[in-house]
C-alpha cells in the first residue's frame, strides 16, 4: 500500500471540530456503520465505497484499535466499481426483447414489460462482471487533528471528507501550502519578520 511503500502525493486537512471525549469508545461503531460492502448485483448496484483496514483490506470487521499506532491513526477506502458495454448492453436488450415476444405470441412489449426485462438482463451483466476495486490511504494524527489523504483529486478527496463527516462527526478542512508555512512562522516567532519584508517589498 502507498504510506508503507515510499513516497506519494497527498493532500493535507486538519479535523475543524473538537471530537467528544466518547469518541474512542464508539469509534469502532461508527466505522463498522461505513464499512465497505460488496456489490449487490441483485440489486442493480454498480458501486461500493466504505471504510477498510489498510493492513487487512479483506477482514470482514473493522476494529478501531487495529487502526491505531500510538497517536496515529492508519485508515483506508475502498472503492469499488462494476460497468459493462453499452453497446452489448444494447444487442442483448434487442435480442432479449425480440425472444420475449416470440415465445409469449405478442407483438409489442408494454413499457413496463420492458423496464423489467431491461432490469433483468442489467443484473444478469452485473452478475458476470468483475468489479474494479481501488484504495486510498489515510494517515490522521490523533494529536494535531492532521489528516493526509493519499490522493489529489479533488472530487475523490471530496467524497472522503463527506465520508469522513459522516463517520466521526467532524469535519475535515483543507490545509494550504500558504496556511502551513504561516504556521511554521508562528512557531518560530517570524511573523514580524515577515510582515516587514512584505511591507518593505510593497513600498519597492
Amino acid at each position: 500500500m502507498p504510506f508503507r511503500s515510499g513516497s506519494l502525493s497527498v493532500r493535507r486537512f486538519v479535523i475543524q471540530t473538537e471530537l467528544p471525549e466518547s469518541f474512542q469508545r464508539t469509534a469502532t461503531m461508527a466505522l463498522r456503520r461505513y464499512q465497505f460492502q460488496p456489490i449487490n448485483a441483485d440489486r442493480g448496484e454498480k458501486e461500493s465505497f466504505g471504510w477498510v483496514d489498510p493492513r487487512r483490506i479483506l477482514a470482514d470487521e473493522i476494529v478501531w484499535e487495529d487502526l491505531r499506532d500510538t497517536n496515529l491513526v492508519f485508515l483506508a477506502v475502498r472503492r469499488d466499481r462494476k460497468s459493462f458495454s453499452k453497446v452489448i448492453f444494447q444487442a442483448r436488450r434487442e435480442e432479449l426483447h425480440r425472444r420475449t415476444k416470440r415465445e409469449k405470441g405478442l407483438e409489442r412489449l408494454t413499457r413496463q414489460h420492458r423496464l423489467a426485462l431491461d432490469e433483468q438482463l442489467t443484473i444478469e451483466m452485473l452478475r458476470e462482471v468483475t468489479p474494479v476495486s481501488a484504495f486510498t490511504e489515510l494517515v490522521w494524527d490523533l494529536n494535531t487533528g492532521d489528516v493526509h489523504i493519499g490522493a489529489t483529486g479533488a472530487a475523490l478527496c471530496e467524497r472522503i471528507m463527506d465520508l469522513f463527516a459522516s463517520t466521526f462527526d467532524a469535519r475535515l478542512s483543507p490545509r494550504f501550502p500558504a496556511l502551513l508555512g504561516y504556521d511554521f512562522m508562528a512557531a518560530q516567532g517570524l511573523e514580524e519578520n515577515f510582515h516587514k519584508a512584505n511591507a518593505a517589498a510593497e513600498t519597492t
